[in-house]
């Protein structure tokens, strides 16, 4: 039962490329082919941030994190996060310049855990997290849902821009404790 148990996170992350695939295929429809697809798209969002918070939930929960786990996780909300992004720039619902400084944040997350986790022999996790970076990837993935829903361009604008604010802080914070280990 325990071996079982072990693969269930893995399991409930991998569904989440496939819900992902579906997500873009249903906005797709909705808003390029004119499809009645809102309530397909709103439940597989709700289905992939559901995922998304219980996986790791799980793994934790029954002692059964790994390092494995915890890439596959950040792969998975990556593709959901770039190809729904990509869809709504194709569509121009939302604009490129966001996609470009979600990957540019992504990169330097990578670079900085990696960085920061060599000088910090205490953490064995591949991936280190700030507060701040938290906050800001939460919004980056409830940003196609709130995109789908929202009528007003402009309130969707100042969201975009709060979250660039937030983000930039975030790296700047990240950058600069780099340079204090070093």
């Amino acid at each position: 039962m325990q071996r079982i148990l072990k693969f269930i996170p893995n399991i409930i992350t991998a569904s989440r490329i496939i819900m992902s695939a579906l997500f873009v295929s249903n906005v797709l429809k909705q808003f390029r082919y004119g499809q009645e697809k809102i309530l397909s798209i709103a439940i597989i969002f709700f289905l992939i941030c559901l995922s998304d918070l219980i996986d790791g939930y799980i793994a934790r929960k029954s002692n059964c994190t790994s390092r494995m786990g915890a890439k596959l996780d950040i792969f998975a909300d990556l593709f959901f996060i770039v190809s729904s992004y990509v869809t709504l720039v194709i569509l121009r619902i939302m604009p490129l310049w966001f996609l470009v400084f979600v990957c540019l944040k992504f990169i330097e997350f990578l670079y900085t855990s990696n960085f920061i986790r060599k000088c910090d022999e205490v953490s064995a996790h591949p991936f280190i997290f700030d507060k701040l970076g938290r906050i800001v990837s939460a919004m980056f993935f409830i940003v196609p849902g709130i995109i789908c829903y929202s009528r007003f361009s402009c309130t969707v604008n100042f969201l975009l821009y709060i979250i660039l604010i937030l983000g930039v802080l975030s790296s700047y914070l990240r950058i600069k404790e780099c340079f204090e280990w070093n």
